[in-house]
Order: structure tokens, then C-alpha cells, then sequence
């Protein structure tokens, strides 16, 4: 293992220890964050802006291979892609790795992951604040950042945000 691997393991250990999972919503009174833009490649080729997604709920899961919270929420992403993806739903995760792209889609097959993955840099974790992985980034129609977690979301919990979203923004 890398020392720069071995360094972002312990930190993410340490923050999920001692700080735990967090949500962050702004309250009644505060406007939402606009989304920072970005442009990806995902593994399949596909470029992805998130400028082009508006209109679309987009779930961003920050996320890495080494990262054993994150084996545990990405199940959860693939049903829900599976069962809400499509024109109004974009499930896209991004890599954290510095492992070569075939070694992040090997992976990725082994553990049977379909949702679309991008490998993107630490400053886009940075600019969307996931110090820790996983961190699920909810991202409303208008291109505003509607929740965030920070850890593992439940599938019910994840299911009542997409409802939230889909009931302030109705198709």
C-alpha cells in the first residue's frame, strides 16, 4: 500500500471515529449552496458536467476502493439506481483512487457495482467539503446542493431525501 493510501485511510478512520456520520441540510432561513461545477470523464467514457444535469436530481457518492464504509453504501446506490435512475435520477460516483482507472473498474466488477463511476481529483472532494467517505451529496434540480451525509445512509434514509427533493420539485 501507498503512504499516501495508508495516510487517507487513517484520517478517514479517524474522522468516522471520532466525529462519526453527519448530515448537512441548510435550515428554513438559509438559501442552498449552489453545487460547485465540475466535468468528468466516467469509466464507460461518458463525459459528465454537472452544468448539463439541471433538471435532474444527481446523487454524487464521494467515495474510494480502500474505503470499507464505502463497500457498505454502495450497495444501497446500485438499488436505488437500479430502482429510480433514469431521466430524473443520475446516480454518479466518484473515485477517489489514484489506482489506474482499470483497476478501479476491476474492482468495481468484482463487487457487482452498475451505477456510473468517474475518477475525479481530491480538490473536487475538497470544493464539495467530503473530508470523509463515503459522503453522499444530493444535488436538487436547480443545481443546488439539497443534503449531504457524511458516512453510511441507510436506504430509507436516502429514499426520504430523493422524496423531499421530488416533493419540492414535482415532475
Amino acid at each position: 500500500m501507498r503512504r499516501g493510501t495508508a495516510a487517507w485511510i487513517l484520517m478517514a478512520l479517524f474522522a468516522l471515529v471520532t466525529l462519526g456520520c453527519s448530515d448537512t441540510e441548510p435550515g428554513a432561513d438559509e438559501p442552498r449552496k449552489v453545487a460547485p461545477a465540475f466535468d468528468v470523464v466516467r469509466l464507460d467514457g461518458v463525459p459528465v458536467a454537472l452544468e448539463a444535469l439541471r433538471g435532474r436530481t444527481v446523487i454524487l457518492d464521494f467515495w474510494a476502493t480502500w474505503c470499507a464504509p464505502c463497500e457498505v453504501q454502495m450497495p444501497v446506490l446500485d438499488a436505488i439506481w437500479e430502482a429510480r435512475g433514469g431521466e430524473d435520477l443520475l446516480v454518479l460516483g466518484l473515485s477517489m483512487d489514484t489506482d489506474p482507472p482499470a483497476e478501479v473498474e476491476a474492482w468495481l466488477e468484482e463487487k457487482g457495482i452498475g451505477y456510473p463511476i468517474a475518477i475525479a481529483d481530491q480538490q473536487l472532494a475538497v470544493e464539495f467539503g467530503a473530508w470523509a467517505y463515503p459522503t453522499l451529496v444530493v444535488v436538487d434540480p436547480d443545481g443546488r446542493i439539497f443534503h449531504m451525509h457524511q458516512g453510511v445512509m441507510s436506504r430509507p434514509e436516502l429514499e426520504a431525501v430523493l422524496d423531499a427533493v421530488a416533493n419540492e420539485f414535482p415532475g
